[in-house]
């Protein structure tokens, strides 16, 4: 006598499993671990690359050659601009002619010094006092300095540490200001003085 088939009963799947018994929840939580661990060996090799690579503390102007812009300066001045002679180990990082405060045409040479201070030169004729002021970002007057026989007048911006020496013969202006302190403008000082004078055209007089 023939019973009539009945189809076979698959096993009963448990809440939370799929149909090969593992569970669901705990191929999630495998899932997850797998993916923390490899961000963590992921970000372990960038670190370590991060910390082999070497890296520079800044990035440095390259210098600026201060002879040619004086050439083509000349003809907008009234006066020879300076090439200033030094000093030693110091970095030309600007050079160009502006027309600064009260219209005044300004020829401008900015420095950084071997220690990394930074340093401007600023020569120009018929200056005015709110030109000045402007210059040495409205510093204080203190007292003068005496560089190779010469008296200069001494400026200080003290929340910004920047100082200023200045002095004016036969309406030409030198005014050098920066960091670093009076005893370190004066070395731009003298590097200026013995440009003029190698130039043949002593304080920016027209050979």
């Amino acid at each position: 006598m023939s019973t009539t088939g009945r189809p076979s009963e698959s096993p009963s799947v448990a809440s939370g499993e799929d149909p090969r018994g593992v569970p669901r929840q705990r191929r999630s939580g495998g899932n997850v671990r797998s993916m923390v661990i490899s961000l963590a060996v992921i970000l372990g090799m960038v670190f370590v690359l991060i910390a082999i690579i070497p890296r520079p503390n800044a990035i440095e102007q390259p210098a600026v050659d201060v002879d040619n812009a004086a050439r083509g300066a000349t003809s907008r001045l009234a006066f020879a601009p300076v090439v200033p002679d030094g000093p030693e180990g110091w970095t030309p990082t600007s050079a160009n002619v502006n027309r600064s405060t009260d219209g005044v045409v300004t020829w401008h040479i900015g420095y950084r010094t071997d220690e990394g201070d930074h340093l401007a030169l600023e020569t120009a004729r018929d200056t005015t006092p709110t030109w000045l002021r402007a210059q040495t970002q409205s510093g204080d007057a203190r007292g003068e300095q005496t560089i190779d026989g010469e008296v200069w007048q001494r400026y200080l911006q003290p929340d910004r540490e920047r100082y200023s020496l200045a002095r004016t013969e036969d309406g030409q202006t030198l005014l050098v200001t920066g960091e670093g302190g009076y005893g370190v403008l004066a070395e731009l000082v003298r590097a200026a003085e013995a440009g003029w004078e190698q130039a043949g055209t002593p304080w920016g007089a027209r050979p």
